[in-house]
């Protein structure tokens, strides 16, 4: 069990980890008599510059199928924070709210090895893994094609 800093209330630990995926944690260092020592710093969330590069990259939720703009979205961390996991943007994955909980909650997982292809693994006997590709717009924006001819552009 750990305590809410509001009241003092002790909440189970489950719930404890699934709020610090959104929000993070700052570490006091107290002594033995409670005075405050140390107050660390917060590094984990990815910061507002990392998440519009990360909305130009992915568009939004990567989840397959769905339509989140990325406004509507967060940014996970595919290797946890707690064990080790870096605030990079190669690491990071915009996911709706609903998918992120899905993520966490539901037995999946979301790999990537180096600057590869996200993977999406479902828990274990649910199928195979899926490739989260880009979505559509972002294909045809990022895939060298030429812009439509003038006469076809808004306001020409």
């Amino acid at each position: 069990m750990r305590s809410c800093e509001d009241d003092q209330t002790a909440l189970p630990a489950w719930l404890v980890a699934q709020q610090i995926c959104d929000t993070g944690t700052v570490a006091c260092t107290v002594d033995p008599s409670g005075n405050p020592l140390d107050l660390g710093h917060e590094t984990r969330l990815f910061t507002a510059r990392q998440r519009i590069a990360l909305a130009a990259r992915d568009g939004g939720c990567r989840w397959r199928g769905c339509d989140r703009a990325a406004s509507h979205c967060e940014a996970h961390h595919i290797d946890p924070h707690a064990q080790g996991g870096r605030t990079d943007i190669d690491r990071g994955i915009l996911l709706c709210r609903w998918h992120h909980r899905e993520l966490h909650h539901g037995g999946w997982r979301i790999i990537r090895q180096g600057k590869g292809e996200f993977v999406l693994h479902p828990p274990p006997g649910r199928g195979d893994p899926i490739v989260l590709t880009p979505r559509l717009a972002l294909r045809c924006a990022w895939a060298d094609l030429a812009p439509p001819p003038k006469r076809f552009r808004p306001g020409a």
